[in-house]
């Protein structure tokens, strides 16, 4: 297992006297980044995924596996992984990365829409695997939100110093998609992105810009070209 990091971030002095639970830490960081998404059913999505924090597989900081988890319908599981816990940052980045395969969908694998979903759900720099969380990877509010957070006081992993269990990698692999995709690419009807393509009225190759959102409502205006942004 990594040698734990210095966090990065710094919480308020009230969130340092507060007790909290790894599994509470999680929870609490899905409930911060959700209410970013604008459609309510996709919100509903994110709130109704199982999120677990369990010791993982051993070669992954997190893991979706889409509808695998039945409660009336059918919703995804994610595992936080304790296995792959390097400081209380990356398992917020993780928690946001894992939500962003619930957002994106299945079949979107680390491509484009699940960047975007990252993006919206507050994780502005996203890497499938490895990735070394840092303060300005998070868009601002979020990280403000985090920083409110009380950080675990329930104690921390130790699988690397046991002498059994799993042994760790050096380099944490990509974690699986969600069980059954691979590189982006659709798995069916029904397993693509639920992101959409909205465009502005910038005249074809300009500096226009297209952006992947999670809602079939979205509001808002080009600062170049000054016209709303359509579904493309």
């Amino acid at each position: 297992m990594a040698t734990a990091r210095v966090l990065p971030f710094h919480p308020h002095a009230d969130a340092e006297e507060q007790a909290t639970t790894h599994e509470e830490f999680v929870q609490a960081v899905r409930r911060a980044v959700v209410e970013r998404v604008p459609d309510p059913q996709l919100r509903e999505l994110l709130l109704e995924a199982k999120l677990v924090y369990g010791g993982g597989p051993g070669d992954v900081r997190g893991i979706c596996y889409h509808q695998a988890w039945q409660n009336g319908s059918s919703h995804d599981f994610i595992e936080i992984a304790a296995t792959g816990e390097e400081s209380h940052v990356q398992l917020a980045g993780t928690t946001i990365h894992e939500l962003a395969h619930t957002l994106a969908g299945p079949g979107s694998g680390h491509g484009p829409a699940w960047k975007a979903a990252c993006a919206e759900l507050g994780l502005w720099v996203a890497q499938a695997a490895g990735q070394e969380y840092l303060p300005e990877h998070f868009e601002t509010s979020v990280r403000a939100k985090i920083e409110a957070l009380p950080h675990p006081s329930d104690g921390q992993p130790t699988f690397a110093n046991r002498g059994t269990g799993p042994a760790l990698p050096r380099r944490q692999k990509p974690c699986p998609l969600g069980i059954g995709t691979r590189g982006g690419r659709s798995r069916g009807a029904g397993s693509g992105s639920r992101l959409r393509l909205w465009v502005c009225g910038c005249p074809e190759g300009t500096a226009g810009r297209k952006v992947r959102v999670a809602s079939d409502t979205w509001d808002a205006t080009c600062n170049r070209c000054g016209t709303n942004y359509r579904l493309g």
